[in-house]
């Protein structure tokens, strides 16, 4: 079985109602667990993962392991953010779709990440007061 690399990197302020405390924002794996990114420089969050990789049935990858939610036709990433007590305040669903067999043959022979970026500048609330989370679009791409 196959292997790519991904880095998600999240340019954003957060949602708006979240307590802020250290290691309640990250990648969500399948236990509910969060993987804490590394803060760059221009305050953006970079995670890096690794996924499996396998043919579906009609042939398109479908990617596999602790990270990757949802059916195999439409996997997704969680970037999660939580309370001090574990509850979330929002999760964003970054979609999967669109990483061809072509993108990860390229990944594994330059040694080189897919690359997704989230720039999430505007975080809303609904009239109730709760967070807007839902799917965000993703190219990914190797840079």
């Amino acid at each position: 079985m196959d292997f790519v690399h991904l880095r998600v990197v999240y340019d954003g302020k957060g949602p708006l109602i979240w307590g802020r405390k250290p290691g309640t924002f990250g990648l969500q794996d399948k236990d509910g667990h969060l993987q804490i990114g590394t803060i760059g420089g221009a305050g953006e969050t970079t995670f890096e993962l690794s996924l499996q990789v396998k043919s579906g049935k009609s042939g398109e990858p479908v990617l596999l392991g602790s990270f990757a939610h949802g059916p195999p036709a439409g996997r997704f990433l969680y970037l999660s953010w939580a309370e001090g007590d574990g509850t979330l305040a929002q999760r964003l669903k970054l979609p999967l779709a669109g990483i061809e067999w072509s993108d990860i043959r390229e990944s594994v022979k330059q040694q080189k990440p897919l690359v997704g970026v989230l720039v999430d500048h505007a975080p809303r609330v609904t009239s109730t007061g709760a967070n807007i989370g839902g799917s965000r679009p993703v190219c990914w791409k190797l840079l």
